[in-house]
């Protein structure tokens, strides 16, 4: 299964004993690697049972370390299989959300529902001619081209000959008002998300579809190789 995020878990009664165990482990994986890192690398047992996730990659992952930091690794993996599902711009559609919102801390069962809830979340992708070429530029100015094709502004100035005299900059800058503009997008404040719409039992299942689906697309791999 190919990684979404990775972390670290640490157990924290051994801890307190005055010993380190824990290590990293990229998510999602199957159940089974799952029990086996707990048991044998976090070494959670009935006198250890406590544990924390001491860090995460923040290159890769999405998510506030705060909600994720008393997390169980079970239901960490079950967010990275739901996560897993969702193409690139669905992604920064949650990245853009959680940044508007400006909260910390959410239950791992509302991170998921946030995912599974994405086509709800108010988030378009710059687009312009040229983009392609100007990946580097400020999120303003993208957002400036972007609305400037989509109102017509852009034809005209370029019909009356007057485009190199007009500051895109500084009209994307005048969406940032209303809109949260971001490095590849921008998102439009809406308050659809139901963060409990889904119960937890609900994403246990949805998560274990997911998985059984990658089992068996790796099993169909290995046959044709």
């Amino acid at each position: 299964m190919q990684k979404v995020f990775s972390i670290f878990a640490q157990n924290l009664a051994y801890y307190n004993e005055g010993s380190i165990e824990g290590g990293w482990i990229d998510l999602p994986q199957s159940p089974d690697v799952i029990d086996k890192y707990l048991k044998e690398v976090v070494k959670v047992d009935d006198e250890h049972e406590e544990y924390e996730i001491a860090d995460i990659d923040d290159n890769i992952s999405p998510f506030p370390y705060d909600s994720i930091q008393w997390s169980s690794v079970r239901e960490l993996n079950e967010l990275a299989l739901i996560f897993s599902k969702l193409d690139e711009c669905q992604r920064e559609a949650v990245q853009a959300y959680l940044v508007y919102s400006g909260e910390k801390h959410y239950a791992i069962s509302e991170l998921v529902n946030i995912c599974l809830q994405v086509d709800d979340i108010n988030y378009c992708r710059y687009s312009f001619e040229g983009l392609e070429y100007n990946q580097d530029c400020s999120p303003e100015l993208k957002m400036g081209y972007t609305m400037a094709e989509e109102n017509g502004i852009y034809h005209q100035l370029q019909n009356q000959g007057i485009i190199d005299y007009f500051d895109f900059e500084k009209y994307g800058e005048s969406f940032g008002y209303d809109y949260e503009l971001l490095s590849n997008g921008y998102f439009i404040p809406n308050y659809d998300i139901n963060l409990d719409y889904y119960s937890k039992e609900e994403i246990k299942e949805k998560a274990n579809k997911i998985l059984q689906e990658n089992l068996k697309e790796r099993e169909v791999k290995e046959i044709e190789i």
